[in-house]
């Protein structure tokens, strides 16, 4: 006999990942009609759907390996933008900017990794999290200045400095796994060849592909969808090509965009800007960064990520002051440029993904750190870099 209920859906309810995006994509626009970054209705909503997976069951996360796939990917078009939005040649007219993008890259990871042993962090941990911490979100940089429609100098100088500090971490990240792999024994393969080769074999991905991009792109014409089209296919070659070969797909791609912009001397690539791909990208990153973190199985370190958080402004924002006249840039407009330094999100979980895979047991104890800070500094850090912009007055109208 068929029962009253029977024509009810079975419980737990079966919640379709697609939901999860439009969610996003609802409370981004929410943000809009507040006046505020979406950035921060994509943290919101994200936040929600983590509490939600926590407390009313998993049903309502995203889904684990495809996310992840689909984050990399969002985080290849992001970092690919990025390299070849940043005027690395810019470091040659103006040697002081290399100067303070290693001064608050350096100073950042010296006192986050002082700061994080004065609380009692053991060393490894706490220099992993210290090279983790150097990196400025490039998401969130490129989501608020199309956003805001922000061009200038501290626009620029923000851009150069967020690709060369992502490098660094990404680079000396990796690097410090060989330390994690002496601790646990492992052998020469994997304590020196490893970060050689996933370092300059990451970088060779990037500059090949990038010589390849221009080549075609001297035989289809300066012709913007052509570009467009042939653009995004590279990105995802250069993606698939460095997840084949156990590269660093970050590097890769941020690499790429750099050579691509350094080596085209005769003008041939017209440095496309994605939009919606870059648009949908940032929506799938910060999902990555809130709703896939399952929060019942996590234990935050608050103290110690109150002492990052703290540890990296001051130096971020006081190494760019203190070279802002040697960088041809006052010390207000230098202020500036520190602050919008200090958004934290994706990458930093990216970089934390691949500790947690490389050796679990320290991946465990970076997560409990970086994880509280980037909650903090993916809205608080957001919101001061869009305070900068504007005080700069280099935003054109909010889109």
């Amino acid at each position: 006999m068929l029962e009253a209920w029977d024509v009810l859906p079975a419980w737990p309810l079966d919640w379709p990942a697609i939901g999860t995006l439009a969610a996003l994509l609802a409370a981004a626009i929410v943000a809009r009609w507040l006046r505020q970054p979406r950035l921060l209705g994509y943290v919101a909503a994200g936040g929600l759907l983590a509490t939600l997976a926590a407390v009313a069951g998993p049903q309502f996360a995203l889904p684990g390996q495809a996310a992840a796939l689909a984050a990399d990917m969002a985080a290849a078009v992001v970092l690919f933008e990025l390299g070849q939005r940043a005027s690395f040649g810019w470091i040659r007219r103006n040697p002081a900017l290399l100067a303070s993008s290693l001064a608050e890259a350096g100073l950042t990871l010296v006192a986050v990794w002082a700061a994080l042993r004065a609380v009692e962090v053991e060393p490894l941990t706490a220099s992993i999290v210290a090279a983790i911490a150097m990196a400025t979100s490039p998401a969130v940089l490129l989501s608020i200045t199309r956003e805001l429609r922000a061009q200038g100098q501290v626009t620029e100088r923000a851009l150069l400095l967020t690709a060369l500090n992502c490098i660094y971490a990404v680079v000396l990240a990796h690097l410090l796994l060989s330390w994690g792999h002496l601790e646990v024994r492992a052998g020469f393969d994997l304590i020196v060849l490893k970060p050689a080769y996933l370092v300059f074999g990451s970088l060779l991905v990037g500059m090949i592909a990038a010589r390849l991009l221009l080549l075609v792109a001297g035989l289809i014409g300066r012709t913007r969808t052509a570009q467009w089209m042939f653009g995004l296919c590279c990105v995802v070659l250069v993606f698939s090509v460095a997840q084949m070969l156990e590269l660093s797909t970050a590097l890769a791609l941020l690499s790429f965009g750099g050579f691509a912009r350094s080596l085209d001397r005769q003008r041939r690539w017209s440095a496309v800007e994605f939009g919606p791909a870059t648009a949908a990208s940032v929506v799938l990153l910060f999902a990555l960064s809130a709703a896939s973190v399952d929060v019942s199985s996590v234990s935050f370190a608050w103290g110690a990520a109150v002492v990052l958080v703290l540890a990296r402004a001051a130096c971020k924002i006081g190494a760019v002051v203190a070279l802002s006249h040697w960088a041809g840039l006052g010390v207000q407009r230098g202020s500036w440029v520190g602050i919008t330094l200090l958004p934290m999100a994706a990458l930093a979980l990216v970089l934390t993904r691949d500790v947690v895979e490389a050796i679990p047991p320290l991946g465990r104890d970076v997560a409990s750190i970086v994880l509280p800070a980037v909650i903090i500094m993916v809205v608080l850090g957001t919101l001061a870099a869009v305070w900068a912009l504007r005080k700069a007055q280099e935003t054109r109208g909010e889109q």
